[in-house]
């Protein structure tokens, strides 16, 4: 104890005390210079900074700011997690188009993977490590296959860029990821925790559209990721109809830590940022998950000057793989980047699909369907490798007042390469196309989406035994030998001819007739699920954006 000299001993307690006192609110007075406010709202933002000299600056600002403060430098960015409240984490990053781009895009990855570095660990550590612990020399090639095709497409990225856009989002692409990585790696160090992730581990998040169709190509596992896509018209007075679009995610349940991000870019269509114009699309929210710069559930709202566009996609149905699953490292951009490339560059549907058309590769068959909201201008598209369709279905839904999509091809020269199943699925979506009839409202049209139609929503018939939705909340934990896997989320979307009008986000299993909320200590105790809640019993979530 310090002695105060002619003091008695009390004296000297009281002075010591009064000095710690005095040595904590200085801490206390560091702590907030480096974090902020201290109000534990939940929602932490960071910005970065950048200059020639000094390079890039993360400054963290805690919680219980007010974000429209928050100041933007080369970018900001805020992240709130509620996966135990709703089953969502959220994030929303702007950059300033006054940077030059490769700044903008490695300032975004600095500040998503070290606001959610916690995050990108718990879900690398439930899919890829819980799959390569089990697929050693699989994974070891798949890792290997993917670095070189990163290394060939990055040095043509920086060679052609300069001339070509799509070049150009491509390398903002990879130069976002090694953000991302520096990002994780500097939140990892100044948390003082102990755990690692090598460069390939966030390529393998990254590509997140990619990784399933390759895990099936190595044999490492054959977990389809697929959607329903569901569009309906419904009639509104003295006014346009109202267009509400559903998609619904199934996948293994180890992924269910999910994130929804808004990106706001300011990138050009070329480097250049005094000659070049700006990018279409201003803004991009997909559902997505932790490491990813794609959806991999395959839903985008993308909105740029005075236009939307609505990219929703799903996996083709295939039993046939080895007619149209190519392994070229230096033949194909990775759908991941080009999605990303396309969403940024169109300006309506015909140019995203031309933009998805370049460099097609890889291991995946997709479907995707595209809307313009302001002219409800409807394009079927389908991919293989090295082959990718359109087609104009605008008089087809205007006709129909509904489309409905679920990976089976619409056009011939595709369904003969992949030869689906079709029997089942076309049952399905025959009693899907019955059960829809009188869905006329949106609310009635987000409860079909969850497995429960018109009639059967009442209280008194929740416990039907016969289910004419099943498909749209399969549960693999409900079978009589339960498998980890199912439909995972829902997104419903109004939107109308002033652009997007309500979105709405479910996490989870549904819940609707009957059927108990999914618990992973009841079911599946002992597969990986760190950072997950026990129990998925969620309601919808409707998660307002900050900055425009």
């Amino acid at each position: 104890m310090l002695k105060v000299v002619g003091a008695s001993w009390l004296q000297t307690r009281i002075s010591t005390y009064i000095l710690v006192a005095v040595a904590l609110l200085g801490i206390g007075a560091i702590i907030l210079g480096e974090f902020g406010h201290v109000e534990q709202d939940g929602t932490y933002s960071a910005t970065v900074s950048w200059n020639h000299k000094g390079g890039y600056r993360i400054d963290f600002w805690g919680q219980g700011n007010d974000l429209n403060a928050v100041p933007l430098h080369a970018a900001r960015a805020y992240y709130k997690t509620g996966i135990f409240e709703h089953g969502w984490s959220f994030i929303e990053i702007e950059t300033s188009s006054k940077y030059p781009d490769t700044v903008q895009a490695y300032a975004a990855g600095l500040l998503e993977g070290s606001l959610t570095w916690q995050l990108i660990h718990h879900h690398w550590y439930n899919t890829v490590r819980a799959e390569c612990e089990k697929k050693v020399a699989e994974c070891r090639k798949l890792t290997r296959y993917l670095r070189d095709n990163t290394a060939v497409i990055r040095e043509r990225a920086e060679l052609l860029e300069s001339t070509d856009p799509f070049w150009h989002m491509v390398r903002l692409f990879y130069t976002q990821l090694d953000g991302l990585e520096a990002g994780w790696k500097f939140a990892v160090r100044r948390s003082r925790v102990s755990v690692s992730l090598e460069s390939e581990d966030f390529l393998w998040l990254a590509l997140a559209s990619d990784v399933p169709g390759f895990q099936r190509a190595f044999n490492i596992s054959d977990v389809p990721l697929s959607s329903m896509i569901y569009l309906k018209s419904l009639p509104r007075d003295n006014s346009e109809p109202l267009i509400a679009v559903g998609h619904n995610t199934a996948s293994s349940y180890m992924q269910m830590l999910r994130l929804l991000k808004k990106y706001t870019f300011g990138y050009h269509v070329l480097p250049g940022i005094k000659t070049a114009a700006s990018t279409p699309t201003r803004s991009i929210v997909m559902s997505s998950y932790p490491g990813a710069l794609s959806s991999q559930d395959e839903f985008y709202l993308l909105r740029g000057e005075n236009r939307e566009l609505v990219v929703t996609g799903t996996s083709l149905l295939a039993t046939n793989h080895s007619n149209w699953s190519f392994l070229f490292p230096k033949d194909h951009v990775m759908s991941s980047a080009r999605l990303m490339a396309a969403n940024r560059l169109a300006t309506d549907g015909q140019s995203w699909f031309e933009t998805m058309s370049h460099q097609n590769g890889g291991a995946s068959a997709a479907q995707w369907i595209t809307l313009e909201p302001r002219s409800t201008t409807i394009l079927l598209v389908e991919q293989l490798p090295s082959l990718t369709v359109a087609i104009n279905y605008t008089e087809e839904f205007k006709k129909n007042g509904y489309l409905i999509y679920s990976g089976i091809s619409n056009f011939e020269n595709v369904d003969e390469i992949v030869r689906p199943a079709k029997k089942d699925v076309n049952e399905w979506r025959d009693r899907l196309a019955r059960a829809q009839e009188n869905v006329t409202t949106f609310e009635q049209f987000r409860h079909m989406m969850r497995g429960c139609s018109q009639e059967d929503c009442t209280a008194d018939n929740l416990n039907l035994k016969v289910d004419p939705l099943k498909e749209l909340t399969y549960r693999g934990d409900l079978e009589v030998e339960p498998v980890p896997y199912g439909i995972v989320d829902t997104k419903v979307l109004a939107v109308n001819a002033d652009g997007f009008e309500i979105f709405e986000t479910f996490s989870g299993p549904a819940t609707l007739q009957s059927r108990p909320p999914f618990k992973w200590s009841e079911t599946f105790p002992n597969i990986s699920h760190i950072g997950h809640p026990d129990t998925f019993d969620f309601e919808s979530v409707t998660h307002r954006w900050v900055w425009v």
